[in-house]
């Protein structure tokens, strides 16, 4: 029915309204996480560990073969097998696939959200909601995530895109008001004496 449609419309938006909040009001932030990304057409999995530290719209990344920085305007990448520097000022369509915070706002404008109800995730109540892009033919096709329900904070988001390709992020630890000085999210090249720079802007 359409009011039952309605009524989990705008709790999907309330859980991740919470959410968001959180994020906004956690000071910096901390985070270990796990990425699985999933062929759903050939069942091949690849999966890595990851930890992610945010500050508003500030963020780096440790990966295991790079390192990205971006300090609100300048993102550096640090490939670690080439000992490589692209630095680049992203658009804001480029940041989206790419700035964790982005995940705390996007929700706001252009999708359809559907509230799925509750779920028991080790002993842990977790919200499940859904997004569906009102706009055919974009990267994603959906954005699952379960968010804490005792904590409001992200745990697990699930995005599939239109190739079948699904990435999985998990996250394991997270913790807030971190105090991490905005050096923290330039690259700083004495730190990396033989990497080569790069320069796309």
């Amino acid at each position: 029915s359409i009011s039952a449609f309605t009524v989990s419309a705008q709790n999907a938006r309330s859980i991740l309204d919470k959410a968001s909040e959180a994020y906004n009001n956690a000071g910096s932030v901390t985070a270990t996480f796990t990425l699985d990304t999933k062929d759903t057409k050939t069942s091949n999995t690849y999966s890595y560990d990851g930890k992610a530290y945010m500050k508003g719209n500030k963020f780096k990344i440790e990966i295991p073969d790079a390192i990205t920085w971006f300090d609100g305007t300048t993102q550096w990448v640090y490939i670690k097998d080439t000992e490589e520097v692209n630095i680049s000022d992203p658009t804001g369509e480029e940041l989206q696939s790419i700035s964790p915070s982005v995940l705390f706002n996007i929700y706001k404008k252009g999708f359809n959200l559907s509230n799925k109800g509750e779920k028991r995730v080790n002993g842990k109540s977790m919200y499940e909601v859904e997004l569906t892009p009102q706009k055919k033919g974009g990267d994603f096709t959906k954005i699952a995530v379960q968010i804490d329900k005792a904590t409001n904070i992200f745990r697990k988001i699930t995005l599939t895109d239109r190739n079948g390709m699904q990435n999985v992020l998990t996250i394991k630890s997270y913790q807030t008001n971190s105090n991490l000085s905005d050096n923290v999210f330039r690259f700083d090249k004495k730190d990396y004496p033989r990497a080569e720079i790069i320069d796309l802007r």
